[in-house]
């Protein structure tokens, strides 16, 4: 489940998440890690559990304009803290664009910020969080997660 506000700006807002499958709508999407498991509906829903105690990536916020130039790490907030583990963020962390807006930045590599889950331990099912990305053009995007925890 996502809420992507509509681009009013020229640069594109791109995504990484642990799926092959690239997000719908007017936002533009990177790849996945080459272990992520078999593709799912929403690239939001990291595919492989996560390892209570173990940090696990479940996306990439990064930022390229209409050129595929390189733009300001976007200004991410937790917009619903998970209840079964915490998100820690890392900033540098480079992807290779698989998909884009316009189609012309596929390919392109970009660096931005990593979204890590860490279940607690005795942790098990599936956890949420809801995390808002701000660029510095103003472009705002909301994206719920899904994250199964390991048994």
């Amino acid at each position: 489940m996502r809420n992507i506000a509509a681009p009013a700006l020229l640069t594109a807002l791109l995504l990484s998440a642990c799926s092959s499958q690239p997000p719908s709508g007017d936002a533009a999407a990177l790849s996945a890690p080459a272990t992520a498991a078999s593709p799912t509906t929403d690239a939001a829903t990291r595919t492989e559990p996560v390892v209570p105690g173990r940090a696990g990536r479940v996306f990439i916020f990064a930022g390229v304009g209409d050129n595929c130039e390189q733009q300001a790490a976007p200004q991410i907030t937790v917009t619903q803290a998970p209840q079964k583990g915490q998100i820690t963020f890392k900033p540098g962390q480079t992807t290779t664009i698989a998909a884009s807006k316009s189609g012309k930045c596929i390919g392109t590599q970009a660096s931005g910020t990593g979204v890590y889950y860490t279940a607690r331990e005795g942790s098990s099912g599936t956890d949420t969080f809801a995390l808002s990305a701000r660029m510095s053009t103003g472009e705002t995007m909301t994206r719920t997660f899904a994250v199964q925890i390991a048994q």
